[in-house]
């Protein structure tokens, strides 16, 4: 038996006028907004200005945990029947996120997102699991509206396609987008050029997963890079960005990261891959003036035990998380660092475990102190298993901080917590929808 929310947008029941739609147009969608799709298109029968109001809808959010009971073929009826009854104004948000075993139709996603650009949309945000992306939606990368755009497309439902990763068009032009976030994708430096070029408003850049295949990445505007992994490894870049304030990167060597127009971070999240440290640039420049600061790995480790003897004072910096080498053996470089972060507040140390039969008394210390009178809350983060978690705190303390300041937490508790929220969450979901649908069908 279908239910009755697929249809509900034949009816044209009437009901009396309530407080809340007498709310201005604009107050409605953005209520909308936060209201599941289902939902909206049931409050089309409450009465004629919702009607008006839904047929109207700005945000489209498909998210396919809100469908999970449905095959593919009803819920490709719902959206067709959703983008039919909607008026002719501009969009401002087209969502659609899925992750069931079974691909979209490619030609129904080529529909669906060619209806949002060709009615204006701002915010366009697809994530799905399987895609041929040799086959994309046309208009795509010359949507004069796009503000916000994210593509995170996993792998090709079939492996004969000439690529497995998005390739990027040779024609390019965004002028109005701001945040560009896109997965899987092969990156090669004149279209990425092309994308800076033809966008002078892009502040935001974020690749995850990406095959790059570039040499430097340039703009003037940009002020968030963000590099979430590289696929088949990194040959290296530079970053000439000089109003830059916030840069993550995740997944290849310290040594692959290069400045030019060093920029002044105001955050930074390096979490590297490399084992050593030989350029003879200033890493440590980029990142003096940051607020917040997190660094992990071992060629961190031997950049900082290279460049802070001679680092300038970090004045800013209140947050730093830092670590993911052995802790025991190499403190002396977080307390040095600890020694130029006089108003640091928040500090987590990231322990990683040793092979078995090494020296766990290796660690100098002799000299090395440090004042940070600001320091409310520190996290040490260490398998169970691990040994000589003790003198860390010891070091903390003698240093003057208080031992009820100090917490320690076990990667193991943490990965069984967040796997705990997951079910959680998604057991409320699910319930939600349940009494949804259980709502629909009496209604």
């Amino acid at each position: 038996m279908e239910s009755g929310d697929e249809y509900a947008t034949e009816s044209d029941n009437e009901s009396d006028t309530d407080r809340i739609s007498e709310l201005p147009g604009n107050i409605l969608q953005k209520i909308l907004s936060l209201v599941k799709i289902r939902a909206v298109v049931r409050m089309r029968r409450l009465s004629r200005k919702w009607r008006k109001q839904c047929e109207s809808l700005q945000f489209i959010h498909l998210d396919y945990r809100d469908f999970q009971h449905w095959k593919y073929e009803k819920f490709a009826r719902f959206v067709n029947n959703l983008l039919l009854i909607r008026r002719k104004v501009d969009l401002h948000t087209f969502q659609l996120h899925w992750d069931p075993h079974a691909p979209l139709n490619c030609n129904d996603v080529r529909m669906w997102i060619g209806y949002a650009l060709k009615h204006n949309v701002k915010v366009l945000d697809v994530k799905l699991v399987l895609y041929d992306k040799t086959d994309l939606p046309p208009g795509i990368f010359t949507c004069r509206s796009l503000q916000e755009l994210n593509l995170q497309w996993g792998e090709a439902p079939y492996r004969d396609y000439e690529h497995r990763q998005l390739v990027l068009p040779d024609i390019i032009k965004l002028p109005s987008l701001k945040r560009l976030t896109l997965r899987d994708v092969e990156v090669h430096e004149l279209p990425l050029n092309s994308f800076i070029a033809r966008s002078p408003g892009l502040v935001d850049l974020h690749l995850i997963n990406s095959a790059m295949h570039i040499d430097r990445i340039a703009s003037k505007a940009l002020k968030r890079l963000t590099l979430d992994g590289f696929l088949h490894g990194c040959n290296g870049f530079t970053v000439s960005a000089p109003h830059l304030i916030s840069f993550e990167c995740t997944g290849c060597s310290l040594d692959d990261i290069s400045w030019r127009d060093q920029p002044s971070l105001e955050s930074a999240r390096i979490d590297t891959r490399g084992c050593t440290f030989d350029s003879e640039s200033k890493f440590t420049g980029v990142l003096a003036h940051a607020k917040k600061l997190a660094l992990f790995g071992s060629d961190i480790k031997v950049m900082l035990e290279k460049e802070l003897p001679t680092c300038s004072v970090f004045e800013s910096l209140t947050t730093l998380e830092i670590g993911n080498w052995y802790l025991i053996e190499d403190l002396s470089v977080v307390l040095h660092f600890l020694q130029l972060s006089p108003r640091l507040e928040k500090l987590n140390l990231m322990h990683r475990s040793h092979h078995k039969g090494a020296d766990t008394d290796g660690m100098s210390i002799d000299g090395v102190a440090f004042w940070c009178p600001f320091l409310e809350n520190v996290i040490i983060q260490c398998s169970k298993d691990d040994d000589g978690i003790d003198k860390l705190v010891n070091v903390l303390v003698v240093n003057g901080i208080s031992a009820d300041k100090i917490s320690i937490t076990f990667y193991e508790d943490i990965k069984n917590k967040e796997h705990v929220e997951r079910i959680h969450a998604d057991e409320e979901r699910l319930k939600e929808l349940v009494i949804f649908e259980k709502m629909a069908k009496k209604n």
